[in-house]
């Protein structure tokens, strides 16, 4: 992570939201465990972990009220939530990251196959496949953690919305990030 230049921005989402913070190191762990499932060469590993440590270093630049809103946001506060990808992006590309795999995960992860997603409403084949896969564990993660607004979701409650959501999310991916869950969990009971 040092020798990736990435610590300074862990430590600039820490010292901003320990909940965001915990939430990124969570995707992090669900990707590097995605990425391994799936037989991911060890480079390409690196890469999907490192892009979700930071996947959402603009949160950082999200009012502290609006990003620990304990109730729904609303339409504005939605509006200031969605550029978080877009500030993330620039607050690494401005900082000297020169990665494209990061910047792509971090401006798009919330991108969705049929161009739902933001900031840029892109569409399938324009969203990159670490980004896919990224978004996955986002979403997962978001579903099983405690918010301020709501509980968490059990492990399989949270797979079935992700299996739900064909059409914005690779069906496929959600089945087989669903089998990488499982299979960590039985390895962890055993």
């Amino acid at each position: 992570m040092a020798a990736g230049g990435l610590s300074r921005w862990l430590d600039t989402v820490w010292a901003y939201d320990d909940g965001t913070y915990q939430h990124c190191l969570l995707v992090a762990g669900l990707a590097a465990n995605f990425a391994q499932h799936l037989g991911f060469s060890r480079p390409d590993q690196r890469r999907l972990t490192r892009a979700a440590l930071v996947h959402d270093v603009g949160k950082a630049r999200i009012p502290y009220a609006i990003l620990n809103k304990p109730g729904r946001l609303d339409d504005a506060e939605q509006a200031i939530m969605r550029t978080h990808p877009a500030a993330g992006f620039e607050l690494l590309r401005d900082g000297g990251e020169c990665d494209p795999v990061t910047l792509d995960a971090v401006r798009h992860h919330h991108e969705m196959l049929d161009g739902s997603g933001y900031p840029d409403g892109l569409r399938g084949p324009e969203i990159g496949d670490l980004v896919r896969l990224l978004t996955i564990c986002d979403i997962y993660a978001a579903l099983t953690e405690r918010r301020s607004y709501k509980p968490p979701l059990p492990a399989e409650d949270a797979l079935a919305i992700l299996a739900g959501m064909g059409g914005k999310l690779e069906v496929r991916l959600g089945a087989a990030f669903g089998d990488s869950i499982r299979a960590g969990a039985l390895a962890s009971a055993a």
